[in-house]
């Protein structure tokens, strides 16, 4: 079992107002926003997967089917797709 010290009296105040001594609460909320901290939405990919679609970005690039755009060029296309929202 690993312990949390936590040594910021405003979080204390907080926690303790919040959850008093209902520490299973405490317990299920923090291992829900350590979940969904570590959780960027994306699904895991194995390190094969990867290698293949950098492969393929690549020969994109080499082939003239993807255009790598410099950064003054991506702000104006990110601008104009910003206005269409």
């Amino acid at each position: 079992m690993q312990t949390i010290q936590i040594n910021n009296p405003e979080i204390e105040s907080f926690i303790a107002s919040r959850y008093g001594s209902d520490t299973q609460s405490l317990i299920n909320d923090f291992i829900k926003f350590v979940k969904l901290s570590l959780d960027d939405g994306y699904p895991a990919i194995t390190k094969e997967e990867a290698k293949k679609r950098v492969a393929k970005s690549l020969q994109e690039i080499k082939s003239g089917e993807t255009v790598l755009l410099n950064q003054e060029e991506y702000d104006k296309e990110i601008d104009e797709f910003m206005k269409t929202l």
